[in-house]
C-alpha cells in the first residue's frame, strides 16, 4: 500500500481490499480527529475537560467525529473519483472505487491531519516550513498512488490517469473552499 504496486489494487479488483479500506479510513479518522484535539488544545489548553474520565472520553469523541468526517470525505471523493474515471473511459463501479481509494490511502493518515491543522488551527497567515515541506511530500506521495489505482483500477493509460487525477484535486480543492467559513 505504501509503493502503490499495481499488485496491490490487485486486492481490489478481486474483493479483497475492502477490510484495509476500512483500516485505513478508521485510521485516518483518528489522525484527523487528534490533529483537532491537539489544536484545540494548543490554542486554547483550558477549552476542554481533560481531567479524570474526560481524559478518555474527550479523544473518543474527536476520533469518531473524525472517523465520522473521513467517511463523509470519501463519499465525496468516490464520486469525484467515478466521475473522472468514466469520463476518461474507465467502467468505474463504487465498491471497486472504495475499495481502490481506500487502498491508496495511507498518504491520507498523514496529510488529512496535517492539512487539518495548518488550516484551521495556524497562528499566523503563513505555513511553517516544518508543516509545508511533510505537506508537499505527502502530496505527490498521494497523487502517484491515486493516479496507480485509476492506471490499474480503471484500466486508464497513465496520461489519462495524470488528467483525471489532475481534474479530481482541481475539483476538489474548489470544492473545499465552497465549505470553508
Amino acid at each position: 500500500m505504501l509503493s502503490g504496486q499495481p499488485r496491490i489494487f490487485q486486492l481490489a479488483i478481486d474483493g479483497r481490499a475492502r477490510k484495509y479500506t476500512i483500516i485505513n479510513i478508521v485510521v485516518t479518522g483518528i489522525a484527523f480527529g487528534m490533529s483537532n484535539l491537539i489544536g484545540v488544545l494548543a490554542t486554547d489548553p483550558g477549552a476542554l475537560p481533560m481531567s479524570g474520565t474526560y481524559g478518555l472520553i474527550v479523544p473518543l469523541l474527536f476520533s469518531l467525529y473524525g472517523i465520522t468526517t473521513i467517511i463523509g470525505v470519501l463519499a465525496g471523493f468516490c464520486l469525484v473519483y467515478w466521475a473522472a474515471a468514466r469520463a476518461f473511459g474507465g467502467p468505474g463501479g463504487f465498491g471497486l472505487i472504495i475499495d481502490l481509494i481506500g487502498m491508496s490511502a495511507v498518504p491520507f493518515w498523514v496529510l488529512a491531519p496535517l492539512l487539518n491543522y495548518t488550516l484551521r488551527f495556524r497562528t499566523s497567515e503563513s505555513v511553517k516550513l516544518t508543516l509545508l515541506v511533510p505537506l508537499i511530500v505527502v502530496f505527490i506521495w498521494s497523487f502517484k498512488l491515486i493516479r496507480q489505482s485509476l492506471v490499474s483500477g480503471q484500466g486508464l493509460s497513465e496520461a489519462k490517469a495524470t488528467l483525471a487525477l489532475g481534474c479530481i484535486w482541481i475539483f476538489s480543492i474548489s470544492a473545499i473552499y465552497v465549505f470553508l467559513p
